[in-house]
């Protein structure tokens, strides 16, 4: 069981390393960026697969806000705007094989000649698409509604003065 959530993490941290290694930060922002990837999808893995949660896209904006509070608290530390490290941590939760398989159902669809046949691949299309969406709107609001709440704070975060 552990070993699972751990190899979801260390590839998450990869991903998350790979994505935020694009936009050239410094060293401490790459490994906050793959920390935070490691922890969101690990936990949302393991409100999928051991707590059972219904829907992709609730777990994922659980994990997503979690990035976000993890990345305010990051940012204050390593005097760097909490943006720079939360997005690219969002990035391995895409859910594009969902994208994918709603794209190859829709052209299924489009290409088949049984009326059968063809209602199963526009229910299959639906099912992928709006799963697709919810959860690409789950990781925006996520993470976007703990930048907004401390937004405020995202300001001072790459100063060195203090508020009294």
């Amino acid at each position: 069981m552990i070993e699972f959530v751990l190899k979801d993490m260390f590839f998450a941290a990869l991903a998350g390393f790979g994505f935020a290694y694009a936009c050239n930060p410094p060293f401490k922002t790459l490994i906050a960026s793959a920390f935070l990837a490691a922890i969101a999808h690990g936990l949302r893995f393991v409100l999928v697969q051991y707590f059972h949660f219904q829907t992709l896209a609730i777990a994922t904006f659980i994990a997503s806000f979690c990035i976000g509070c993890l990345g305010i608290v990051l940012a204050k530390k390593i005097k760097t705007p909490a943006e720079i490290i939360a997005f690219p941590a969002l990035i391995p939760m895409i859910p594009g094989i969902y994208a994918y398989k709603a794209i190859l159902y829709l052209i299924s669809f489009i290409r088949s000649e049984d009326i059968q046949a063809k209602t199963n691949f526009l229910v299959q299309f639906f099912d992928y698409f709006l799963t697709t969406v919810s959860v690409t709107l789950a990781l925006a609001i996520g993470v976007s509604i703990t930048l907004l709440i401390f937004f405020e704070q995202s300001f001072m975060m790459t100063r060195h003065i203090r508020r009294h």
